[in-house]
């Protein structure tokens, strides 16, 4: 569709007799390189088409152009001094001409540059008044835009509730058929699906997703349709449908390298998490590096440290991302501060005073912006963090149920997100905390909850601590009972009753029922059947 779109403008172009027809053919030719990814043809036809506007005294058409070579700069190059400069002359132009659908235009690349260098409050302005132009024009795409673009940015500063209002209402129209342009169409399904990745609003992200790939296919899009695929992807790792992530987040990086080096970068971050997750390390590191100007890789780079016990290499890391995000960066800070809280709970004991008042901080942090926010996600994110201060940094003995419970309902949270892998996560540190408080048949449990979910989602490495920790429990809770409760133990998996146990060990019946008291206590079991299976899999039998 686009390279036949672009055959017949060059072909125009060539044929042009005049300024404003070489201009508008030269214009027409540049929207679909921009959807080819052709970089090199956007700049030099939307440039000749700037010239012969100009040439032709058709300012407004030559403004238009500026507005577009300065969201070029941004978006294909990340050049924003060239994209300002652009968005200045356009501006410059447009001064006297009546507040037309240029003026709006270059008001919505103009929010778009603050978002990207993380002005929020500015991009919020822009779009307010892309929106409020567009409704005085009669522009349904405009209007979409501005609404996406308002709501995106508000979701990124973690004001999701009227964020997320904003991009289901952009998208429900845009996907609708009630817009005209190609990109009024897709920005909206874009974002969301951005918005809901940000916000780890899962089930969100699986209504619409769909949705918007079929879109991008249907409309022949070339690195949107990539970038759409890391969301995603993205999207699917969270839930657990990881070969299916594994197709996207593959898919890409392929399309995005070497054309969108920004975006690349993105891709490769997220697949560099699912490859951690799998245990595969060195190729994990190779991704994150390669996409360390992003904080998902830098992150990336922080759990692998963990993975490999380097809490303090996880901490440093962790530590400088969020020194180097501002405060209104809400939903950014997030997973940089639950990893802070996570590393320093694993270091707790090589932490300097001076450093638990900044964890402590951070977890109330990550408290609050949890009740802004309100996903399931991040609520679970900031119990987590939670209740590994009060079990490890804090150590507060007489807050130990309180913590224990955090970490209960930080599981729940997660499963309900649909977020399996953390909620496995989060278990293997309560069956930890449970270990260290002498409840090691709980613990069991925790751990081998986990380690179920873990090897059906194929987390190696996580799966891997999660058979370390079982095989510790089971081991602490056979050498918990005397060579006599053992014997007594084996004599019970046979089915023999107290009275006959009583007579085969030369015992008093009271004596027995005594044992068995005491074997359930130490094995913190409930009855006689859970203690003889508990046996039965630790090899005591």
């Amino acid at each position: 569709m686009w390279e036949r779109a672009r055959r017949e403008f060059e072909g125009a172009l060539d044929a042009a007799v005049g300024d404003r027809e070489r201009a508008q053919a030269a214009e027409g030719a540049a929207e679909a390189a921009w959807w080819l990814d052709d970089d090199a043809r956007v700049s030099e036809r939307y440039e000749q088409a700037y010239r012969a506007y100009r040439a032709a005294g058709d300012l407004v058409g030559a403004a238009r152009s500026a507005a577009w070579l300065g969201n070029g700069a941004l978006q294909l190059r990340g050049e924003d001094a060239v994209a300002q400069d652009w968005f200045r002359r356009a501006g410059r132009l447009l001064e006297g001409a009546p507040r037309g659908r240029e003026r709006a235009l270059l008001t919505l690349f103009e929010g778009m540059a603050a978002r990207q260098r993380g002005d929020g409050e500015t991009a919020i302005e822009r779009a307010e008044e892309v929106v409020s132009a567009a409704r005085g024009l009669g522009s349904s795409d405009l209007e979409v835009q501005g609404m996406a673009l308002s709501g995106v940015a508000r979701v990124d500063r973690g004001d999701v509730g009227e964020g997320m209002r904003l991009l289901d209402e952009a998208a429900a129209v845009a996907l609708a058929g009630q817009t005209h342009e190609v990109g009024a169409v897709w920005m909206p399904g874009c974002y969301l699906v951005q918005g809901c990745v940000q916000a780890r609003d899962w089930e969100r992200a699986a209504q619409w997703s769909g949705r918007v790939m079929d879109l991008c296919r249907r409309l022949d899009l070339g690195s949107p349709f990539a970038r759409c695929r890391t969301h995603y992807g993205t999207a699917l790792l969270w839930q657990g449908r990881w070969p299916e992530a594994e197709e996207e987040l593959t898919g890409a990086v392929r399309a995005l390298s070497g054309i969108r080096p920004l975006f690349a970068a993105e891709a490769r971050a997220q697949l560099g998490e699912l490859r951690r997750r799998q245990g595969r390390r060195t190729e994990a590191g190779e991704l994150f590096r390669a996409a360390r100007t992003t904080p998902d890789g830098r992150l990336g780079l922080a759990e692998l440290c963990l993975d490999e016990g380097d809490a303090g290499g996880a901490f440093d890391h962790a530590r400088a991302l969020l020194d180097g995000l501002p405060a209104q960066a809400s939903l950014e800070r997030c997973r940089a501060l639950e990893l802070l809280a996570r590393a320093g709970a694993r270091r707790s004991a090589g932490v300097p005073e001076s450093e638990h008042a900044r964890l402590l901080d951070a977890a109330r942090e990550l408290g609050g912006l949890a009740g802004m926010v309100g996903t399931d996600a991040v609520h679970a994110s900031a119990l987590w963090a939670a209740g590994l201060m009060r079990l490890r940094v804090l150590q507060e003995s007489t807050g130990t149920e309180h913590a224990v419970a955090t970490l209960r309902r930080a599981t729940l949270l997660f499963e309900r997100a649909g977020d399996a892998y953390n909620a496995a996560r989060v278990r293997l540190d309560l069956a930890e905390a449970l270990t260290a408080r002498d409840r090691p048949g709980t613990a069991e449990e925790e751990a081998a909850a986990a380690r179920e979910t873990l090897v059906r989602l194929g987390g190696v490495t996580d799966a891997r601590r999660a058979v370390r920790l079982l095989a510790r429990v089971r081991h602490d809770r056979a050498s918990a009972l005397t060579t006599r409760q053992r014997e007594i133990l084996a004599l019970v998996a046979l089915g023999m009753t107290n009275k006959e146990i009583a007579r085969r060990l030369a015992l008093s019946e009271h004596t027995v029922k005594r044992h068995i008291a005491n074997i359930l206590v130490r094995l913190g079991l409930p009855s006689r059947t859970a203690a003889v299976a508990h046996a039965s899999r630790a090899g005591l039998l």
